[in-house]
């Protein structure tokens, strides 16, 4: 498959999860998430983890906010997201909310680009659409891919409400799959 078919393949999957996930209501959402957070906190793999990188959810992923709290009371070392130019992504720190402000993409993040250059346990990803066999669809950019392909990290974990795991999704080389997928109902080993 061509280049431009496979962005145009993925561009109408991307608008399909979009909506699917849109209407699922915020009470339903939030009720998701909890569980979803609940499975996610009992994995051996997130238990003993030391650092953790993990998304700050917005608009209608799934809430990773009570997450984040629990992981600073545990003590563990967070890294978030930041998005320094139109294709480049680090993990930087993170030790309070009050440190945040929009970033690039109007996402928050902590001030100051300084990258977390350590090995990180655990990457907790977001994402459109994921398949049980690992592989994400994200919003396009692969800031996730690329990070991915230049930082060991020993598990890659998506959060995910069950109506974003789909059959398949068309890959490229760059694609990288995650280790896990999380969701409401189950959690999917790769």
């Amino acid at each position: 498959m061509n280049y431009n078919e496979l962005k145009r393949q993925k561009s109408e999957i991307r608008a399909k999860l979009k909506e699917s996930r849109a209407l699922i209501s915020a009470k339903t959402r939030n009720n998701y998430a909890e569980n979803i957070a609940r499975r996610l906190l009992s994995l051996e793999e997130v238990t003993s983890a030391r650092t953790i990188f993990i998304y700050i959810s917005c608009a209608s992923e799934v809430d990773t906010h009570t997450l984040i709290d629990h992981f600073l009371k545990e003590g563990k070392i967070l890294t978030v997201p930041k998005i320094i130019n139109s294709d480049h992504m680090i993990a930087t720190r993170f030790t309070r909310w009050e440190d945040l402000a929009p970033g690039q993409l109007g996402i928050l993040t902590p001030a100051g680009n300084h990258p977390y250059d350590s090995e990180i346990d655990v990457a907790i990803t977001p994402g459109l659409g994921f398949t049980t066999g690992g592989y994400r669809l994200g919003y396009g950019r692969g800031y996730y891919d690329k990070w991915f392909a230049a930082h060991r990290t020993a598990k890659k974990i998506a959060l995910a409400y069950e109506a974003q795991v789909i059959d398949e999704i068309p890959v490229s080389e760059n694609d990288i799959p995650v280790d896990m997928i999380v969701t409401e109902r189950r959690v999917i080993n790769i």
